[in-house]
C-alpha cells in the first residue's frame, strides 16, 4: 500500500522542483551566452584576417582601393586562374601545412609554449 504525501510535503516537493527548473533555466542561459560569445570571437577574428589580407593586397596595389567588389572579384578570379600563381598558392599551403604540423609535434613533445604566435 503506498503512503499518501500530506499537503506541506507536495509544496516542499513542488519548491524543490521549482529550484531546480530555475537553475537548470539559468545553466541553459549561460551556455547559451556562452556559444554566442565564441561565436562572435570566430567572427570577430575572421573579419580580423580579412581585413589584414586586404590591406596587404591594397599596399601591394593601391589601385585596387577604387574597384567595385565586381571588378576586384573579376581581378581575383582573372589571377588565381593563372597557372603560375595556382602553382605558388599550392606551393605556400605545403609550406603552411608542413610548418603547422612541425608546430604540433614540437607542442606535443613539450619543446614549444601552446601560445600561438600567428599574424
Amino acid at each position: 500500500m503506498t503512503k499518501l504525501k500530506t499537503l506541506d510535503q507536495l509544496r516542499a516537493e513542488k519548491e524543490r522542483a521549482e529550484t531546480q527548473l530555475a537553475q537548470e533555466q539559468h545553466k541553459l542561459e549561460h551556455l547559451e551566452n556562452r556559444k554566442k560569445y565564441l561565436e562572435k570571437g570566430e567572427r570577430t577574428k575572421r573579419t580580423h584576417r580579412l581585413c589584414n589580407l586586404g590591406g596587404t593586397i591594397e599596399s601591394l596595389a593601391p589601385e585596387v582601393k577604387d574597384l567595385t567588389r565586381t571588378e576586384m572579384t573579376e581581378l581575383m578570379e582573372h589571377i588565381f586562374s593563372l597557372s603560375e600563381v595556382q602553382r605558388a598558392v599550392r606551393h605556400m599551403a605545403i609550406i603552411h601545412i608542413k610548418q603547422a604540423n612541425k608546430e604540433k609535434e614540437l607542442k606535443a613533445n613539450g619543446t614549444i609554449s601552446s601560445e600561438c604566435h600567428a599574424d
